[in-house]
């Protein structure tokens, strides 16, 4: 691959299902996108098509509610940090990211006493809006489905680092965390940061961006990269974690989200 990059590359987790040839060409494709530019598109992921629609109208339909229905859920209300954020709520890198959204986890009881594991505190219950109950079964299927592609993706990556294909089952195979976000960026006069530049924390991202709508971009060899939705497909990129486990051979990549002009989202 070269180091100058037009476009994200496109990797097909269908070809897994193949021969071993299959196989070996996905794991290595999957290695090189990773390593030398830290994001690239999946597609033949297998989650259907009108589930990825009925997401996005669900999504579509909590940002849509009353502001006291979403303030109801505020993430001040949760010491687990779930819940919902407004527009101007957060900054990166000193400066406001223009966006309203809400964080849900994986849905699991209190931690009572975590002793030394002094994380576990951040496991708990989600804030779910009354206004719209459907938005629990409509994520919680999400997150399931999205933990089933992010362990099909750490196996791969195992086998192409050459590392036993269970290598990362010590850390995912009991109590995996994950974290699901609901972002809105409205529109306004002048374009500006609707996230600033930042990498991301965890293990692996999978970013699935509404049809037709752009903003995101990635940083590669000195230059910003547009990646915007590409029909039924997956933005994925490699977080702090992942990049740290091994020994930075996997890159937790830069990137940035521009938000769009008046009268979108």
């Amino acid at each position: 691959m070269s180091t100058s990059l037009d476009s994200l590359p496109i990797i097909d987790l269908s070809v897994l299902a193949g021969d071993g040839a299959d196989v070996a060409a996905f794991d290595q494709a999957l290695l090189r996108a990773t390593h030398e530019v830290g994001f690239f598109y999946l597609v033949g992921h297998g989650i259907p098509e009108d589930v990825v629609e009925h997401l996005f109208a669900e999504a579509e339909r909590f940002f849509a509610l009353p502001e006291a229905d979403k303030l109801d859920v505020e993430m001040t209300r949760s010491p687990h940090f779930r819940g919902y954020t407004r527009t101007g709520g957060e900054f990166t890198q000193g400066r406001v990211d223009w966006r309203e959204q809400i964080d849900l986890g994986a849905e699991r009881d209190v931690v009572a006493d975590p002793g030394p594991a002094a994380y576990l505190r951040l496991e708990g219950p989600n804030l779910w809006p009354t206004a719209q109950p459907s938005l629990r079964t409509v994520f919680t299927d999400w997150e399931q489905r999205c933990s089933a592609v992010a362990e099909r993706l750490l196996l791969a990556w195992a086998l192409s680092l050459g590392a036993p294909e269970e290598v990362f089952d010590g850390a995912f195979a009991d109590r995996p965390s994950t974290l699901i976000k609901l972002i809105r960026y409205p529109g306004r006069e002048e374009r500006g940061q609707g996230v600033g530049a930042h990498n991301d924390p965890g293990v692996l991202t999978l970013l699935m961006i509404e049809p037709g709508k752009g903003g995101l971009a990635v940083e590669h060899a000195g230059q910003w990269i547009e990646a915007p939705a590409l029909p039924g497909a997956f933005v994925v990129n490699i977080g702090e974690l992942l990049e740290w486990a091994t020994d930075g051979y996997l890159k937790a990549t830069v990137h940035r989200v521009e938000s769009p002009p008046a009268g979108e989202t």
